[in-house]
């Protein structure tokens, strides 16, 4: 069992990897109580509504540090093809180049699950607005950007969705070199 951990943020961050290895039913409260370091009682301590608690406070971290890691370059004054580049290696990164699932992936599984519906949908919106507001900085009307936003964010997430089936991480780098051609391309061939 690891060390106990002190602050919330680390915590968060381990239970993140917990609920994107195991999705929302699969992690037990033995798995996240080992995996942090805390017993159950001080798992409650931080979280006194339980798992539900947790998954949509870890879905609030994600959604800080997705906002942090996509918008950040949004806000330079760098070209709309070199902030793609910037949030495309943050994605990367983020996912150890397609090793590591998707906790959005993950947990889409348990969306009936109401208080996780609101929260996973939210954590989408951070992608995909990011991703259109890049898209209508490069001169692509919004309702084109919105739709190449949608575009990239099922690419990203099918992508990984192959790897984790596949092992093959060359599908998760090829789908982020075709976002680096079509996102900003100011006319998509022909479809």
């Amino acid at each position: 069992m690891p060390a106990s951990l002190s602050s919330k943020e680390e915590v968060l961050a381990r239970l993140l990897e917990i609920f994107r290895q195991h999705g929302f039913e699969g992690a037990s409260l033995a798995d996240l109580s080992q995996a942090t370091g805390l017993g159950r009682s001080s798992l409650y301590h931080y979280f006194p509504g339980g798992k539900d608690e947790m998954v949509t406070s870890v879905l609030l971290h994600l959604d800080g540090l997705l906002e942090k890691a996509l918008y950040a370059p949004l806000q330079t004054m760098a070209s709309p093809k070199k902030k793609l580049e910037v949030m495309l290696a943050v994605l990367n990164d983020f996912y150890e180049g397609g090793a590591k699932a998707c906790l959005l992936e993950r947990l889409c599984a348990s969306a009936g699950r109401s208080v996780i519906r609101g929260p996973l949908r939210r954590s989408f919106d951070v992608w995909l607005t990011a991703f259109e507001t890049l898209g209508v900085d490069g001169g692509i009307p919004r309702a084109e950007a919105r739709s190449r936003a949608e575009d990239a964010l099922a690419r990203i997430e099918g992508a990984l969705v192959v790897v984790a089936g596949t092992g093959k991480k060359d599908v998760f780098a090829r789908a982020l070199d075709d976002l680096r051609v079509t996102l900003l391309a100011k006319r998509l061939r022909e479809r």
